[in-house]
């Protein structure tokens, strides 16, 4: 049996080949302790596997450093019989869905985003990637925050900051009170780029958006030389809904 994972910022799809059915769930934030990490990774994958005489695992997964990586394969070990586990960071997942075995960019513009070169077979890194305390633009997090930015500092239009506040139901102190105390801050600040898609046409959002798109663009793919004559492609969240 071999199972392919995707795991993003905020969601995890897998399926077993050669079945139609794909599962989904959250994410597993690697990030996390073990204890945390082995619990996720039992609860999400079906106890019907634990039978299994010989499994094969690919996973991809945001946030991948080696260290990660290590720790991935030795929990996985510790919860299924697997014969082999290849761990790869989420960008050769695109890379591959977008591409097959032609060349492009791969970007990825989701609850994070990333980008990379792909030569038909290996990811080659266009900048290097700072994940959200320092970078991740375009990404729903990078919209949520912009936002939350100018909420707060009272750098919006009063009709726009009354129609939030209508959708929060929140004080600004509860708002800001709710977001520190999230378990996961990220993930919660990402989902108000949910809020910037429903008012997408207001031109104070639509320049939110815009900045955040060309802030991606232009510090990342557009730093790859000749990227004006290759081919594009986009997967996650945002890249969709935007």
């Amino acid at each position: 049996m071999k199972i392919i994972i995707e795991n993003g910022g905020s969601k995890l799809d897998w399926l077993i080949l050669g079945e139609n059915h794909i599962y989904s769930s959250n994410g597993i934030n690697i990030l996390d302790n073990d204890d945390k990490v082995l619990l996720q990774i039992k609860s999400i994958f079906h106890p019907a596997l634990s039978s299994e005489e010989h499994i094969e695992i690919d996973f991809y997964t945001a946030g991948l450093t080696n260290i990660s990586k290590h720790r991935l394969e030795t929990l996985f070990s510790q919860s299924f019989n697997i014969n082999s586990i290849n761990i790869f960071s989420d960008i050769l997942a695109a890379s591959r869905a977008l591409f097959k075995d032609q060349h492009g960019i791969a970007c990825i513009l989701g609850t994070g985003s990333n980008c990379a070169y792909f030569d038909g077979l290996n990811n080659h890194i266009i900048t290097y990637s700072t994940g959200y305390l320092l970078g991740d633009e375009g990404s729903g997090y990078d919209l949520g925050r912009s936002f939350l930015k100018l909420y707060f500092q009272d750098n919006m239009p009063l009709e726009m900051k009354t129609i939030f506040e209508n959708h929060t139901q929140m004080s600004r102190s509860e708002l800001l009170g709710s977001i520190y105390n999230s378990q996961n801050p990220k993930f919660y600040i990402a989902s108000f780029s949910r809020f910037l898609k429903d008012y997408d046409k207001n031109s104070f959002i639509e320049k939110i958006i815009t900045d955040s798109l060309l802030s991606f663009l232009e510090n990342h793919p557009f730093k790859y030389t000749g990227f004006n004559k290759l081919k594009f492609g986009f997967v996650g969240s945002v890249a969709f809904n935007f």
